[in-house]
């Protein structure tokens, strides 16, 4: 089987090369450039930020773009040689300016074109014929219009994307044009049903658009570099009214089932939502936007499909309701004038089944390992509710920002966990059968207001340049009731057996306030225009203060009366109190260098000196846990960061930071009440416990290309850090397998992170082939004691993601994928090692046979791998057929073969400092199903019927 996959995906890929190969009449072996100035012929001016487009003269295939600088200037590369090209010149009140040319690959696959005229358009308008340019730029704004892009009446703007040179659509859902990330995808200027780009792409009709544009946004007028990179779609008039939507219902074998519906409606100042689903094939909807961005109508190209999550543990029954409200009291919002409010409900329940099976190795000395078996069933359900409402306003200077949520959790569970214990001769050592029923309610409250103000024009001579304040309010109410049943059998000593018949009453409280504020420009307050070597003063200041509640109730069955009493140990009802001061001054220094359309640079110091004070106050039933402790730690951050655009080129951006963060030990730490049901982990408090400090430095890296089209971006992530006083585990582990954990202080906890990607696309005349590469690698020195011997324990854990896109035309699309993650445990003193891998390997292919009839597949090779088990390797084939029908494909009916080999198996495997854990757990099986959509659509007022 394996070797029949491997096959079929070295023909896919071989095919796809091919396809790719045979685009290009003559490949661009050593790419072509042409460069050239243009004028104005009336007065010879160089003319800046005119659009310079290039096609192929024998098809017209568009095959790049670019705006003129300063200087009128326009350098190509990239560019076929020896063949017939077409250059056209655009500007606003001038005449489109033609020329064709060819670039010879006898002279470097180099020509200049030297200086091009276009004339001024000062003629009649009837003499005069009027072409749509693709691309075009209207000050700093960079236009696609829609009209110049010839595709089928069914086409998305997604669609057209993909057909414009510089513009990638990643398959992660990126976008980047120019090689830089769009950050934000508005619609008429403003957010689209939450701002997911999917939602707006993959719905919105290219009829119904007038054209797209991109632009900055910049945070800081002073620093060109602070800014975002946003894309607006700007419907056609009279389009800004209308309505999509999905309804989907479906069926399959083993009572297998599925419906979802929703209805997107918008006006130029309103936008509503209304979806819901309820399926057991594991689709679990966490959110609204989940539900709308996979009910999208997707246009005629390619798309890999949304598909149940075979790889999720247990079998899940989730159904989903919610509503979406967003309105502009502004209809025409800008960045200085805005007035949005957006409120969203969600409610969800949710059924699960899971079941597992794992197998545990322990090391408790350098020669002696046990181990332990647990089979565990949990059925649950629950109701979960979130209402959550943001209000935005911005005026001149001003902008407040207002949020809200409130979530409300609700349900039961019944989980059944049976533990047997060995040693190294397999000789059983004790049991451990409980049962746990609960019933629960928890809600937890959000509040949050941001408001910002800065001076709409500043002088030399203001001295006040704003301020920014932020305050933050949450709080939550959890009430729980559970009855546990426990039966504790010891094969070494019978008078450690134990049973339990134990209730619980548990509530807690608690409320968190958070006060930041900002006062920046203080130099200027205090020194007037004083330059100060061009050195910046804010001041900050950070105030937490928070108290929490629990009150504990529990009872013991007695036996002999049949009844329940209180356990007078466990009740017990603790409040802590905490207040967190952290006033600090920032400094910051930057330098700047700049060439008109040429290079930016910017390098800027940082240094925050902080000095952090905490007061914790701990009352409780038991006088050993009134505990009062204050904490202060002087904790500076600072920082490097440099950055370079090239313009036309490459931005590269550099980071080197310092941070220093505490970690104070709570309660539960310092003066726990065990509970003695947990008999495989009992944990005990240590009053000695001093704070641990985290000092780390890290630095990153990302190069982003402005090529116009086959871009290659990658970017990086390195930090190292060492924890002082680390709160660690002391284990004291017997020979029935049972852990008593002491909380102690150990140094000498090092870490060392890293993380990175890469990315590249090749875009040609019908087709595109992306790849990516992105990975992590986290290690780590960890001190502990295990049985009183003090030991470090080594890990590295490993995760990598490779990804090979293709798609051709509207007709094929390919996605070649492969992870590996590994963990690797050392213990010094012990000198034991442990050890596994996951390795997973996917193909998914999506062939549009015709307009209206596609064919998916799906497989997924999976092999996991342990030191001292035996390897676990599973297959995962789903495959579809798509049918499309009514005008406009608005109709879909689908049949769906999922897990067609049978082998679905989701594997455990993971380790920690001195175990690692194998086993099973139950997924979703095969099944198949017939699904039947509809997804009504309508851009624009529908137009009125003659009579």
């Amino acid at each position: 089987m394996l070797k029949f996959t491997f096959s079929m995906i070295a023909v896919l890929l071989s095919t796809a090369f091919i396809t790719t190969y045979a685009q290009q009449s003559k490949p661009a072996t050593h790419p072509g450039t042409a460069k050239g100035i243009v004028r104005d012929t009336a007065q010879n001016y160089v003319l800046k930020s005119a659009t310079v487009s290039i096609y192929k003269a024998a098809d017209s295939t568009l095959l790049s773009y670019q705006v003129t600088n300063n200087y009128g200037e326009f350098n190509f590369r990239n560019l076929p040689v020896d063949q017939l090209l077409k250059l056209e010149i655009s500007h606003v009140g001038y005449m489109t300016g033609r020329k064709n040319f060819i670039i010879p690959s006898a002279k470097n696959n180099t020509i200049d074109l030297q200086t091009i005229i276009v004339d001024r358009s000062d003629v009649t308008l009837d003499d005069v014929v009027i072409s749509v340019p693709p691309i075009s730029v209207n000050g700093d704004t960079l236009e696609f219009n829609a009209a110049a892009f010839k595709l089928d009446t069914n086409a998305t703007v997604e669609d057209m994307l993909r057909a414009i040179p510089n513009v990638t659509l990643w398959g992660d859902g990126q976008i980047t044009v120019n090689g830089a990330e769009v950050k934000s995808l508005k619609v008429n200027g403003k957010s689209f049903f939450g701002g997911d780009a999917k939602i707006a792409l993959q719905n919105i009709s290219k009829n119904a658009l007038q054209k797209v544009q991109v632009y900055n946004t910049a945070k800081n007028e002073s620093n060109p570099l602070d800014s975002t990179l946003e894309m607006n779609l700007k419907l056609k008039k009279g389009k800004d009214i209308g309505f999509f939507g999905k309804i989907g219902i479906g069926y399959g074998t083993n009572n297998r089932f599925e419906s979802d519906a929703s209805i997107n409606m918008f006006t130029p100042k309103m936008e509503l939502a209304l979806v819901g689903a309820i399926n057991n094939i594991n689709k679990t909807p966490n959110n609204i936007n989940s539900l709308m961005s996979n009910s999208t109508f997707k246009g005629v190209g390619t798309n890999v499909e949304y598909q149940p999550d075979f790889r999720a543990s247990g079998l899940n029954r989730p159904s989903a309701a919610g509503a979406s409200l967003t309105y502009n009291f502004i209809e025409n919002p800008t960045y200085q004038k805005k007035s949005t409010l957006k409120a969203n409900y969600f409610l969800q329940d949710r059924n699960s089944d899971n079941i597992s099976e794992t197998r545990t190795t322990t090391t408790v000395n350098s020669t002696d390992q046990i181990f332990e078996k647990s089979d565990n069933t949990n059925l649950s359900s629950n109701t979960n509710q979130r209402f959550d409402s943001n209000y935005e306003f911005s005026k001149r200077g001003q902008n407040l920002t207002l949020s809200q949520s409130i979530n409300i959790n609700q349900g039961d569970s019944e989980e059944q966990t049976n533990r047997i214990a060995g040693n190294l001769e397999n000789a059983l050592t004790s049991t451990n059968n409980s049962l746990n029923t609960s019933n629960f309610k928890n809600l937890n409250f959000n509040l949050r207001g941001d408001y910002r103000y800065s001076p709409y024009i500043i002088t030399h001579n203001m001295r006040f340049r704003g301020f920014s304040a932020t305050y933050a309010l949450s709080g939550y109410n959890n009430e729980s009731q559970r009855l546990n049943l426990t039966e504790f059998r010891s094969f070494t000593n019978a008078g450690a057996n134990r049973d339990f018949n134990r209730k619980y009453d548990t509530k807690n409280d608690g409320i968190n306030q958070e006060l930041n504020l900002t006062l920046p420009g203080l130099k200027s307050l205090i020194f007037g225009d004083k330059r100060l070597a061009g050195i910046n003063f804010d001041l900050t200041n950070k105030l937490i203060v928070k108290s929490d509640k629990n009150d504990n109730r529990v009872q013991d069955l007695d036996t002999l009366t049949n009844t329940y009493r209180v356990n007078t140990y466990l009740n017990n009802q603790v409040q802590t109190d905490v207040i967190e001061e952290t006033p600090g001054l920032r400094i910051e220094k930057s330098f700047y260098k700049s060439l008109s359309n040429r290079f930016y640079q910017n390098l800027t110091l940082r240094f925050h000196p902080k000095q952090i004070l905490v007061a914790q106050n701990n009352e409780s039933d038991r006088s050993f846990q009134d505990i009062k402790r204050s904490y202060k730690r002087f904790a500076p951050d600072g920082g490097v960061s440099y950055s370079d655009n090239q313009y036309g080129e490459y931005s590269r951006y550099y980071d080197l930071n310092y941070y220093t963060t505490i970690q104070m030990p709570g309660i539960q730490q310092l003066a726990p009440l065990t509970d003695s049901t947990n008999l495989y982990y009992l944990q005990r408090g240590n009053i000695n416990l001093r704070e641990e400090v985290n000092q780390e430095m890290s630095f990153s890296f990302s190069h982003y290309d402005q090529a116009s089209k086959n871009s290659l971006n990658y970017n990086f992530r390195i930090s190292a850090g060492l924890i002082k006083d680390n709160i660690v585990d002391s284990l004291l582990i017997n020979d029935q397998n049972r852990r008593t954990v002491f909380l102690v202080n150990a140094d000498g906890h090092k870490y060392l992170n890293f993380n990175g990607g890469i990315r590249k696309a090749y875009k040609f005349k019908s087709s595109e082939i992306q790849l990516s590469l992105s990975g992590n690698v986290n290690a780590n020195k960890n001190p502990g004691y295990t049985n009183n011997v003090f030991t470090f324990s080594s890990n590295l854990n490993t995760n990598s993601n490779a990804n090979i896109n293709y798609t051709y035309k509207s007709y094929l699309a390919v996605v070649l994928g492969q992870s590996y993650s590994t963990y690797q445990s050392k213990q010094e003193a012990f000198n034991t090692e442990y050890s596994g891998k996951n390795l997973g390997t996917s193909l998914s292919t999506s062939y549009n046979i015709t307009k209206q009839f596609t064919l998916n597949s799906n497989v997924s090779f999976n092999k996991s791998a342990s030191s001292g088990a035996k390897d676990i390797n599973f297959t995962i084939w789903n495959a579809s057929a798509v049918y499309r029908f009514l005008k406009g494909n608005n109709a879909e009916i689908k049949f769906s073969a999922l897990d067609l080999l049978r082998q679905n198996n989701s594997a455990i495997n993971y380790g920690n400092s001195n175990s690692f854990t194998i086993g099973t757990q139950n997924v979703l099986t095969q099944y198949f199903m017939t699904t039947i959509s509809y997804y009504p659509r309508q851009f624009g007022k529908k137009a009125a019927t003659p009579r």
